[in-house]
């Protein structure tokens, strides 16, 4: 069982005060201050504590009940919002949730369209060598470019100076100066 809010400090308070109460008259005969500064004494050690004790746990009992009839007011209200709040995270799973699929299918159509081009790039690939290979079938392959003789490779030959009329013997593509005249002799 619970006990409510501010029990002790009133149950301390009352033990204060009639402690005061049944301790503090058995100390009368022996006191020299009279009546009076036994009573202002009794007053301040005892009641006044004993009082403000019991005040005490009187306020915080009346709080707790305040608080607990604010919270039992609310009760209505904060479980309306829990119930909003789970609305909007459903709401956003469900959102989050139909991206994904959106996404998912947005690149399976993507994945999908790419084989579908690099499949149609191979068929085309396939037929053109196909044809390729057909055409090199049907046709002979054509004849080479030419069908005379490759030329002789360059022997050296004699040349006769036009200057002069000296001989000299020059290998290919080469030049000579005559040694008689000084005239270019060129190998044609």
């Amino acid at each position: 069982m619970e006990m409510a809010a501010g029990f002790w400090h009133k149950a301390i308070g009352v033990l204060w005060a009639a402690l005061g109460l049944i301790i503090y008259p058995n100390t009368l005969p022996q006191s020299g201050y009279g009546v009076d500064g036994i009573i202002a004494s009794w007053i301040v050690f005892f009641l006044f504590p004993g009082v403000s004790l019991i005040c005490f746990g009187v306020r915080k009992h009346r709080r707790f009940k305040w608080k607990q009839k604010y919270l039992d007011e609310q009760e209505p209200f904060l479980l309306q919002f829990r119930l909003e709040i789970q609305k909007l995270e459903h709401e956003q799973e469900l959102g989050r949730e139909e991206r994904k699929q959106a996404e998912e299918a947005e690149e399976a159509a993507r994945l999908g369209a790419e084989k579908e081009a690099t499949l149609a790039a191979m068929r085309a690939e396939t037929e053109a060598a196909a044809r390729r290979e057909a055409t090199n079938r049907i046709t002979p392959p054509p004849p080479p470019p030419s069908s005379t003789p490759p030329p002789p490779p360059l022997m050296p030959k004699n040349i006769s100076c036009p200057g002069c009329g000296a001989r000299k013997v020059l290998q290919p593509m080469q030049s000579l100066e005559c040694e008689y005249c000084g005239t270019v002799l060129v190998y044609s």
